[in-house]
């Protein structure tokens, strides 16, 4: 491997802790180095330990020209046991005398050949008068054993915070968010909106991880994360909801609203019972106004004002005496303070601002009264500084700037509707229906998107139409099989009938030379009984010869026959036996094809349930609420929150929360917070969006410092969550050793199966199938290779890469394997016959990841060259690039329409592009 091929794949973080290959040098060595070296004791406070002082020692010097692999002089150091084993000089260790074991002499230079050999070309150095002195006492110690060189300690430096590249990234299943690795950090990041970053913290560190994060998985669920580093892999998880806070004001609710800021909010009940809550926590007070119609409260919380049926009271929620009562013209329907003045909202449509000297407590109407229309305004809230949404009965939307009292944007929604939000930058609108549907309006007024499904259905229909399309190819794939095994049984069956009509023939000729080699067998006979007769008879002498050859002549010509006979006979035998062969390789392909044929017809009927269910459903939304400037989140009746994507129209999350069930409504406080109001009088605050937490760590026994013991050898390099989401893959291993693969029960924390000899070198890719049933994976051995993942059996091994495999993938149908490599190419496999079915080329570096982009047979791959580019696997023909990366790429995913490529790379820029456009949409700095 050439010097810029190891700088690039150190660029993935993979080759860290390759092992030192020590080539001696033909320099002489100087005079000094020849001296022995003297040991010079060294106050440890212990005693010497195998794995603390003498392990290091070798790793360091000895171990690159003296292990499993490679054994020098037939001397193997790698453990403790294989150094007690000796070499071809006979025994290395003598424990108890280090003045006649081998090993000590040759490293103390005291005896030829000195180890290491000096100089040579990776910079190993002769050891040291200290290193002599803890080798020399282990031994006469008795030379113990240790708990291995792997469990050496580790020596950890802090890592600059200006190294942040990129070499795992992953969408979540939603594909509203991904996940990403900058240097030792996690990140999960908002595709809608990208400030919303959310940073994984590991308790006893101050990021995730102590090292560069090389891999990532996102589970099925969309709330589990799995990262993996030097040794260790961690489980992050992320609740739908945290519950922060429960009340009850004992009664049923009559009227609640929030603050302009968020910063406060308020419930009262039909006796006048108030709940006043912050994000701190809340107080419930007496405020002995009944029937209260409307509410509303100030960011400072000092000023509470309460519409009844006749008037509007203000007062100081800390002071119940202080109570203010303003006489109305019109029966009040909505609150709200804006600054210090109370903005009241009519049944006759009018809008009224009502203010009071500082030292006055007389409130007073200030300024005319406004209005868009006669209806009453059913919803009025803030959304905006100075700016305030109002709702009316006949449809009418209207945003109002309270400062100067005009209507700076109005819509005409439904007469139906009952709810009304706003984007932050007030440029979209949502609604809702008294039938539960959610409506999506632009700027102009003009009606952009319908939410009529629950997500839940949509999504069952999206999962069966995805099934539908794997199972047709699948069935397609099987059908063809069925042709072929049916033209290979037409072949059979004319090879049969071919031999048949071949024995008749050879039996003929058998018949013609019969009885010419009787003749002959009987003529020798009767000349071999005359010259028995005269055995000097020169004449009987030449007659017995001329009989002798005819008669070898025609039992020649008679055993070529019979010979061609047998052939014929063991031909027909054998193109019978591989006739039968057929016809039950036939029945078994026509058996499967029916039966994918009939998994075609049951998904489809299952597609057709789902769709009627799905259009028979209604959303029964109650409640709406912008995330961001894409993002909808939707409460229904049912207690289920949802949201969507009102771009894409797609459902991006569901979940319900206990207890939510007959909402009257949501408060929105700030931030991803909210509080529920039940009807009852139950309020619960909660938070959409909890923090990643650290669930659990595998491999090390006793946490993030006990990293030497630990179940695995080096660094995890590759990870991948079974469909199902009970089982995670882990891959890694010795570089230029071994290849560690193992399948993890990451709930319990417990190794499932650890497949042992799978790879000669580090996996650095691995990939579920889509049925959960097989593992693909790639490693710096060049192979890509095949498992069954409940036994763990090797399935497949593809040979064909000349440089490391980087990336493997899965065609959605199980058909199919795509591997990317360092040798600039990608690789497309038949995983039924094991055949390379097309080499892809081109790329100017090497192809770091690849991806198959939905059902389709469309590729996506991402390369140091810094493109990303888009294929059609079945003809190669690169149909997109997708350009403007400014540095080496390792790391990207697409998600299943294409509609979207996120990729990162050395320098921890991630770059987001339209996928069916090649339009780069947002470049990511690091922070």
């Amino acid at each position: 491997m050439n010097s810029s091929m190891q700088k690039k794949l150190r660029h993935f973080g993979l080759l860290a802790f390759s092992i030192l290959v020590l080539i001696a040098s033909p320099l002489r060595v100087t005079s000094a180095d020849e001296q022995p070296i003297a040991p010079v004791a060294v106050d440890l406070g212990r005693e010497v330990d195998f794995d603390q002082d003498v392990a290091p020692i070798l790793k360091n010097n000895c171990l690159a020209c003296h292990n499993s692999k490679i054994k020098e002089g037939s001397l193997n150091l790698e453990s403790h046991v294989a150094m007690m084993q000796g070499g071809d000089s006979g025994t290395s260790i003598v424990p108890g005398k280090s003045d006649e074991s081998y090993l000590f002499q040759v490293v103390s230079r005291q005896e030829e050949s000195f180890m290491p050999p000096l100089p040579n070309k990776m910079n190993a150095k002769k050891l040291t008068g200290e290193e002599v002195w803890k080798l020399k006492r282990w031994i006469d110690l008795g030379a113990p054993a240790g708990n291995g060189l792997t469990n050496s300690t580790v020596v950890w430096s802090t890592m600059p915070q200006n190294l942040q590249p990129v070499y795992a990234l992953s969408l979540f299943p939603n594909e509203s968010r991904f996940a990403v690795g900058r240097g030792n950090r996690v990140q999960v990041i908002s595709i809608t909106n990208p400030l919303d970053v959310s940073n994984l913290i590991d308790p006893e560190l101050p990021a995730a991880h102590r090292d560069y994060v090389n891999a990532i998985a996102v589970h099925p669920n969309g709330r589990l994360l799995a990262t993996a580093g030097y040794r260790n892999v961690k489980i992050w998880q992320k609740d739908a909801f945290q519950i922060l806070e429960n009340a009850h004001i004992n009664e049923p609710v009559a009227a609640f609203s929030h603050s302009p800021a968020g910063t406060k909010f308020a419930v009262i009940g039909q006796t006048g019972r108030l709940f006043l809550g912050s994000n701190e926590g809340h107080q419930i007070s007496e405020t002995k106004i009944p029937a209260a119609k409307a509410v509303a409260v100030n960011d400072a919380g000092n000023l509470l004002a309460i519409a009844t049926e006749t008037d509007v009271k203000i007062l100081d929620p800390t002071n119940s005496e202080s109570i203010v009562t303003l006489t109305v013209p019109s029966p009040v329907t909505q609150l709200a303070f804006h600054l210090q003045t109370l903005v009241t909202t009519h049944a006759d449509g009018q809008l009224r601002t009502w203010s009071k000297a500082e030292a006055d407590p007389t409130w007073q109407e200030s300024g005319a009264a406004f209005k868009k229309s006669d209806a009453a305004v059913i919803e009025f809230k803030p959304v905006a500084e100075n700016k305030f949404s109002a709702l009316s009965a006949d449809g009418n939307a209207v945003i109002w700037d309270l400062t100067n009292r005009t209507a700076v944007r109005g819509w005409a929604v439904s007469g139906d509707t009952t709810k009304l939000c706003f984007t932050e930058d007030l440029k979209t609108a949502a609604t809702v229906d008294k039938n539960g549907v959610v409506r999506v309006w632009d700027a102009n007024g003009k009606q952009t998107q319908e939410f009529l499904r629950p997500a839940s259905t949509e999504k069952a229909v999206k999962d069966q139409e995805r099934a539908l399309a794997i199972a047709k190819a699948q069935s397609a794939y099987s059908l063809n099989l069925v042709k072929l095994a049916e033209t290979d049984l037409k072949q059979r069956e004319e090879a049969v009938q071919k031999a048949e009509k071949a024995i008749e023939p050879a039996k003929e000729e058998i018949t013609k030379v019969t009885a010419p080699r009787d003749e002959a067998v009987t003529a020798l006979e009767a000349a071999n009984k005359k010259l028995a007769e005269k055995p000097e008879d020169a004449e009987l002498k030449k007659q017995q010869e001329a009989a002798q050859k005819k008669r070898d002549e025609a039992v020649a010509k008679f055993d070529e026959k019979t010979e061609l006979l047998k052939r014929a006979e063991t031909t027909l035998q054998l193109e019978k036996a591989a006739l039968e062969r057929s016809k039950t390789q036939n029945e078994a392909k026509t058996k499967q094809s029916e039966l994918a044929a009939e998994l075609v017809k049951k998904i489809e009927g299952e597609l057709k349930v789902s769709q009627e269910a799905r259009d028979k459903s209604t959303l029964l939304a109650v409640n709406i609420a912008f995330e961001d400037a894409q993002l909808l989140r939707i409460l229904t009746s049912t207690g289920t929150i949802e949201t969507w994507n009102v771009s894409t129209k797609q459902p991006v999350d569901e979940f319900q929360v206990p207890e939510w069930q007959s909402s009257l409504g949501w408060i929105p406080i700030s931030g991803d917070r909210y509080c529920e109001i039940r009807a009852d009088g139950r309020i619960e605050k909660v938070s959409l969006s909890p923090q990643w937490t650290l669930q659990r760590r595998l491999g090390p026994a006793n946490g993030e410092l006990a990293i030497e013991k630990s179940e695995f050898v080096d660094r995890v390099t590759a990870l991948d969550f079974s469909p199902e989401g009970s089982l995670l893959a882990t891959g890694g291993g010795d570089p230029s050793r071994d290849g560690e693969l193992k399948i993890w029960n990451w709930k319990e924390g417990t190794l499932v199966r650890t497949i042992p000899n799978a790879h000669s070198d580090s996996i650095l890719t691995i990939k579920f199938s889509e049925d959960g049933q097989k593992l693909a994976t790639g490693s710096a051995d060049k192979f890509v290779k095949v498992f069954a993942v409940d036994t763990g059996e090797p399935l497949a091994s593809f040979e064909g890469h000349t440089e490391h495999v980087l990336s493997v993938d899965w065609m959605a149908d199980g058909l199919t394997i795509a591997s990317a490599s360092a040798d600039k190419s990608v690789k497309i496999w038949d995983v039924q016959d094991g055949s390379q079915k097309r080499t892809i080329t081109g790329f100017g570096k090497q192809v770091t990841g690849l991806e198959y982009i939905g059902v389709s047979d469309n590729l996506a791959t991402c390369c140091g060259d810094k493109i990303v580019r888009l294929y059609q696997a079945g003809n190669g023909r690169n149909y997109r690039n997708l350009s403007g990366a400014q540095n080496y790429l390792n790391a990207f995913d697409v998600t299943e329409d294409e509609s979207l490529v996120v990729a990162g790379g050395h320098t921890g820029v991630v770059r987001i592009w339209d996928g069916k456009s090649g339009k780069l949409l947002q470049t990511l700095e690091p922070n």
